[in-house]
Formats: C-alpha cells, sequence, structure tokens
C-alpha cells in the first residue's frame, strides 16, 4: 500500500505539493487570478473547508467500533473498522486534519494571487495614463 510519508496516504499526497506551488508562485508574483475567478474558487474552498471540519466535528464517532454484534467474523471487523479513521498514518481523521490545513493554504494563495491581479492591472493602468 502507498503511504505518503507526513500522514493521510498516497491518494492525497499530491494535494500539498500542488498547493504548496501555489503559494510559492503566488508569493513570488508568477501567478494571478482575476477577482471573479478567484471568488469561485475561495467559494468551493470555503465549502470545502466546512465539510472538512464538520467530518472532523465527527471523529469521536467516526473512530469508534461499529455496533456489528459479536459474531466472530465481528469481533475481528469492529477494530479493523475503527481504525480506518483513527490510523495516525493512513486514517480519514489525519487526512482529513492535513486536508483541513491545505486548505487554509489554497485559501491564502488564492487571496494573494488575486492581490497579484490587483497590482498587475494598477501598474498597467498606470502605464497607459
Amino acid at each position: 500500500m502507498l503511504v505518503d510519508p507526513g500522514g493521510g496516504g498516497a491518494a492525497f499526497a499530491g494535494i500539498s505539493t500542488a498547493i504548496g506551488g501555489i503559494l510559492t508562485a503566488a508569493n513570488s508574483g508568477s501567478f494571478s487570478v482575476t477577482p471573479e475567478a478567484g471568488k469561485a474558487l475561495l467559494s468551493a474552498i470555503d465549502d470545502l473547508h466546512t465539510a472538512v471540519d464538520s467530518a472532523l466535528g465527527k471523529s469521536a464517532i467516526l473512530g469508534a467500533e461499529p455496533a456489528l454484534g459479536n459474531t466472530p467474523a465481528a469481533k475481528v471487523y469492529k477494530p479493523f473498522l475503527a481504525t480506518v479513521a483513527s490510523d495516525p498514518v493512513q486514517g480519514a481523521i489525519p487526512v482529513f486534519r492535513k486536508l483541513k490545513s491545505d486548505l487554509i493554504n489554497a485559501h491564502a494563495a488564492i487571496k494573494k494571487a488575486m492581490d497579484n491581479y490587483d497590482a498587475t492591472e494598477q501598474a498597467n493602468t498606470s502605464i497607459l495614463t
């Protein structure tokens, strides 16, 4: 199984890298986005952030053993299913925590990219006038 060394599994490993690249590009001034596009991106980021917060709010439920009964199979599956959410390396809860952090960084990157666009527009306007 592929595991991201920072936790969260391989499925989400590229998100941090991509957001880091966007943030670096925005901070260097080489990435900009129009206000309209930025607002749409920020809205999507904020919606996902709300969903992640909601999931993390239910982390106690996600990490609990499900009520499957007392059959021999249930006794095997109950602890395993609880670790699907709570495993510190590959579990859903660490993935959600990392995703929440990535979304905060993505929000900052898009805001900076919007600022870059405004600065470029102002510079171009001043050249023309």
